[in-house]
C-alpha cells in the first residue's frame, strides 16, 4: 500500500512539474516583443606607451586603433539593443550606438569625427528575418560588421587588446548591405553576403575608393563641397552598380574541439577601368581617351580568408589565420602606397620608344617588374598574403594569458599594404609600421613590403563585469621602417598598453 501511495505521489508531482514547465514556456511565448529585446554595452579605456617619437596630440600611426601614444584615452563606449529573430519570433533587429577615440577609423573617411560625411556613431543597424529552412535561415539587411577576418572591432572580444596589423590592413571593417546565414545542420553553416563595396561603409572620394582620384571630396564641377552640392550624396558607399560578393562556410570538424571557417570577398569598386593594356598605352601616346567600363573581369579586389580553431582542452584555445589578397587591373594600379621600385601610377603613365608585341606598337612601359603580366591583357595583378597565430590559456577564472604572432607579406604587391589607409588623403607610405617616415628630411627608395608583430596579453577578470588586459607588443620588419623616441630610423618598436573594460 505504501508503495502505491508513493507511486501516486510521484505521478502527481511529475504532472505538476510538466504543467509548470508548459505554463512557463507559454509565458515566454506570450511575452511582448519589447520584453525580448536584450540590452548590453561597455566602456573601454586605455593607456598606451609605444617607443617612438609620437605623443600628445600628434597621432601615432604606427599602431592601429590605439593612436594616442603616451596618453590616457577612451577607446570606445557602446550601447547595444538586439532582438533576435528565431522560430518563435521570426523578426528582429540590432542597433549599436558607439563613440570613442577609435570610432574615426571604422568608417570612411578615416579620422573624421564630425559625422558630416559618415554615420560612425551608428556602428551597426540592421533588421532581421527568420525563415524555417533546414535548421534556420536568417536574413539581415542594413549596416553591419564585416564577416571576414579573425579579430573583431570590440577589444574585449579578442585575445589581445590591440587590433592587429592583419585585421587593420587587409580586412574592411563595416559594410552596408544584406546577408543570409543558413544553418544546414548542427555542424555546418553557410553565409552569402552582398555589400555596397569591399572597402567598407562610408564616404567615397570622387567615386574611387581604390583610386588615386579618391583624395578630393565629392563636389560639383566648380569644385564645391559635397555638403553643398545638389548632385552628390555626401554619404556614398559603393561607386558603381556592382555589389561586393562574400561567402562564409563554417564546419565543426570535431564539435567543441576543431572548427574550420572559410571566408571570401570579391568586389570591383571602380567607376572606370582598363579594358586592355594596349588601349591604355595608346591613350597615353595619343592623348585620346577611350571609354572603359570597369568590370570584375579586368578590375577586382579578391580576399580569401581561412581560420582554423582548435581547442584541445577547455582551457586552451589555438587559432591559425591565413589571408590571401589579390588586386587586378585598375584596382591595383590606382591603389595607394606604391613605391618607386614597384608598379606606380607614374610608371604606368610613362612610355618610352621601343616595341613590345603585346603592347601597342612603338610603345614600351618603363620600370615594370617580372610579376606584371602583359601576355594576358586583362591581368595587371598584385598579390599579398598574411599569416597569424593566436593562442589563449585560461589558467583560472581570474587570469588568462594570450599570444599573437603576425606576418604580413606584401613584397609582391609592390610595397606597403594599402587596403585600409589609416588616414584619409594620406597614403600608407607615411605609416611607421610599413615605411620609415621622413622625419629627418629624406626617405630612401625601398620596397620591403613585410612586417611582423608579437604580442603577449595577460588578462585579468577582476569581476564578471570588469576586465583588464595588458598588451606587451613588439613590431619589426626588414630595413628601418620605424622610428625611435628621437625620431631616428629604427628596425622595430616596443609598446605596452593597459586596457580596462567595464561591460554589462
Amino acid at each position: 500500500m505504501r508503495n502505491k501511495y508513493t507511486l501516486l505521489a510521484t505521478i502527481v508531482a511529475t504532472l505538476f512539474s510538466q504543467a509548470s514547465l508548459f505554463a512557463q514556456d507559454k509565458k515566454e511565448k506570450d511575452k511582448s516583443w519589447y520584453e525580448l529585446v536584450n540590452f548590453s554595452g561597455y566602456v573601454d579605456v586605455y593607456y598606451n606607451y609605444t617607443t617612438n617619437n609620437r605623443q600628445g596630440a600628434t597621432q601615432d600611426t604606427a599602431g592601429t586603433f590605439h593612436t594616442y601614444n603616451k596618453q590616457f584615452a577612451v577607446n570606445a563606449v557602446k550601447l547595444s539593443m538586439e532582438k533576435l529573430a528565431d522560430k518563435e519570433s521570426p523578426w528582429g533587429f540590432r542597433l549599436d550606438m558607439q563613440n570613442g577615440q577609435n570610432n574615426m577609423y571604422q568608417e570612411r573617411p578615416y579620422q573624421t569625427t564630425n559625422s558630416l560625411h559618415n554615420m560612425q556613431l551608428l556602428q551597426q543597424a540592421y533588421v532581421s528575418a527568420y525563415f524555417p529552412v533546414m535548421k534556420g535561415l536568417t536574413v539581415d539587411v542594413g549596416k553591419m560588421a564585416t564577416h571576414i577576418g579573425l579579430e573583431l572591432l570590440d577589444s574585449k572580444d579578442n585575445i589581445a587588446y590591440t587590433i592587429g596589423y592583419v585585421f587593420f590592413n587587409t580586412i574592411p571593417f563595416i559594410h552596408t548591405g544584406a546577408r543570409a546565414n543558413l544553418q544546414i545542420n548542427d555542424r555546418l553553416s553557410t553565409g552569402l553576403y552582398l555589400y555596397n563595396s569591399a572597402q567598407g561603409t562610408g564616404y567615397t572620394g570622387n567615386g574611387q575608393q581604390f583610386g588615386y582620384n579618391g583624395l578630393a571630396p565629392y563636389g560639383d564641377a566648380a569644385g564645391g563641397s559635397s555638403l553643398t552640392s545638389t548632385a552628390q550624396h555626401a554619404y556614398a558607399d559603393g561607386p558603381n552598380p556592382t555589389r561586393a560578393i562574400g561567402t562564409q562556410v563554417k564546419y565543426d570538424v570535431v564539435p567543441d574541439k576543431f572548427q574550420v571557417v572559410w571566408n571570401t570577398l570579391q568586389a570591383n569598386d571602380n567607376i572606370k577601368g582598363r579594358q586592355t593594356n594596349s588601349l591604355y598605352y595608346l591613350e597615353q601616346a595619343s592623348g585620346t581617351t577611350f571609354p572603359k567600363q570597369s568590370s570584375f573581369k579586368t578590375d577586382h579586389w579578391m580576399i580569401q580568408n581561412l581560420i582554423l580553431i582548435y581547442k584541445p582542452t577547455d582551457k586552451l584555445t589555438t587559432i591559425f589565420d591565413y589571408t590571401y589578397g589579390e588586386r587586378a587591373g585598375q584596382t591595383n594600379t590606382a591603389a595607394y602606397g606604391y613605391e618607386e621600385t614597384g608598379i606606380t601610377k607614374a610608371k604606368l603613365d610613362t612610355a618610352l620608344p621601343g616595341h613590345v608585341p603585346d603592347l601597342h606598337p612603338g610603345l614600351v612601359a618603363a620600370g615594370f617588374t617580372k610579376d606584371t603580366s602583359f601576355t594576358r591583357q586583362d591581368k595587371i595583378k598584385r598579390v599579398y598574403q598574411t599569416y597569424q597565430l593566436q593562442a589563449k590559456y585560461q589558467f583560472t577564472n581570474f587570469f588568462a594569458l594570450g599570444f599573437r604572432f603576425e606576418y604580413l607579406d606584401d613584397k609582391r604587391y609592390g610595397g606597403s599594404l594599402a587596403v585600409n589607409p589609416p588616414l584619409f588623403a594620406v597614403t600608407p607610405a607615411d605609416r611607421y609600421d610599413l615605411k620609415f617616415q621622413d622625419s629627418i628630411g629624406a626617405r630612401p627608395v625601398s620596397n620591403y613590403g613585410q612586417i611582423k608583430t608579437l604580442t603577449f596579453t595577460p588578462t585579468f577578470n577582476l569581476t564578471e563585469n570588469l576586465q583588464v588586459k595588458v598588451d606587451l607588443r613588439r613590431d619589426w620588419g626588414p630595413g628601418q621602417q620605424f622610428v625611435d623616441t628621437s625620431g631616428r630610423p629604427a628596425s622595430h618598436q616596443n609598446g605596452i598598453i593597459v586596457g580596462m573594460v567595464a561591460k554589462f
